[in-house]
């Protein structure tokens, strides 16, 4: 089957020829790949900058891809609420039930986790295997393309999990990127007062989608960003600040950007930049970090696309075809995509 592999620490991946893989443990589950969406750490490990210290993620040589939409295939001797036939998204590893941070509820922290697409073979390619307790159901009317989208929407909702978001607030939201735009969604649905979504020149598209969605689009190439922020917060600075850019020196900019008593979520994973603390401590921001999602935030993400609370539709730029990887990655790296989705066999 084809698969696209990170085989060197260096910039770029291949499509290469790997075995069917095969279920070798009782709690595992063969799944038949429908779609794999190319999510920004992908991108990451594409790139390969020195400065993020991949080599600390992802384990070389590896397929690629956790964005994933399929078809049960077969299932282990323990599995329960699975069966061949059934249509899930997954998890991009579950946690194992037993650490300490498991026991606490806080299964984004397990402390044995083995996620697809960087400790083991991920979706990039026709079959997968994963643990059952990974695994969501999906209805019928969610198409696989837009299901594997559901896996950046948990991104998106766990960051408002994770702060004191309330309707009337003021949200900015640093990047257009896909977690952005659905963050500017789950903003606009929750009763936000303003939303602003800062870009640069290259992010025209994406900025104009998060206007056609309802938010305020801030180029911040062509005017002063606290400015923008300002007027569009009478003043006062935004309740909250959510930073999805990775941007190397974004913590400085969402501080000031937000209202004395505002707060600041970070998911964007980002290189080692520098932070002077002082304006948050005289302003008393609070900052968030935000870890990819909870077992809750997949049940609400699958909520909100099968209730139409977010239109996951319009990010869905581009679907190839998993030979054609190496285009989407471009595409990506250059910004003349949104989000790309890998399927086997399409042309």
């Amino acid at each position: 089957m084809l698969a696209v592999v990170k085989t060197k620490p260096e910039k770029g991946v291949e499509i290469l020829d790997r075995p069917m893989p095969v279920i070798g443990n009782d709690d595992h589950v063969l799944i038949k790949v429908e779609a794999c969406g190319i999510c920004g750490s992908d991108v990451h490990f594409y790139e390969w900058p020195l400065e993020m210290h991949l080599e600390t993620m992802v384990i070389i040589p590896r397929i690629l891809g956790h964005e994933l939409a399929g078809i049960v295939e077969s299932v282990g001797r323990n599995v329960v609420g699975f069966k061949p036939g059934d249509r899930v998204v997954s998890e991009t590893w579950g946690g194992c039930g037993f650490c300490y941070y498991c026991r606490l509820g806080r299964f984004n922290h397990c402390l044995h986790q083995t996620r697809i697409g960087q400790q083991v073979d991920g979706a990039m390619t026709d079959y997968v295997v994963v643990p059952y307790f990974s695994l969501y159901k999906i209805p019928d009317e969610v198409n696989s393309e837009e299901a594997a989208v559901i896996e950046p929407l948990g991104v998106a909702l766990h960051a408002f999990e994770r702060c004191e978001f309330k309707p009337g607030d003021d949200v900015i939201i640093i990047g257009p990127g896909p977690i952005g735009l659905l963050a500017a969604q789950i903003a606009l649905s929750g009763g936000a007062a303003n939303v602003g979504v800062l870009g640069l020149a290259l992010d025209k598209e994406r900025l104009e989608m998060a206007e056609g969605f309802g938010a305020a689009a801030i180029n911040v190439e062509e005017m002063d960003p606290y400015e923008a922020v300002s007027e569009l917060t009478r003043g006062l600075g935004a309740d909250l600040v959510l930073d999805v850019s990775g941007g190397r020196n974004t913590l400085s900019q969402a501080v000031r950007m937000a209202k004395r008593g505002g707060q600041v979520v970070l998911v964007g994973l980002s290189p080692p930049g520098e932070f002077n603390s002082t304006e948050l401590i005289a302003r008393e921001v609070t900052v968030h970090g935000s870890f990819r999602r909870q077992p809750v935030t997949w049940l609400r993400a699958i909520n909100m696309v099968t209730s139409n609370v977010v239109d996951l539709s319009p990010l869905i730029t581009h679907t190839l075809p998993f030979s054609d990887a190496v285009q989407g990655f471009e595409l990506l790296v250059e910004r003349r995509a949104i989000k790309v989705v890998l399927v086997p066999g399409k042309s």
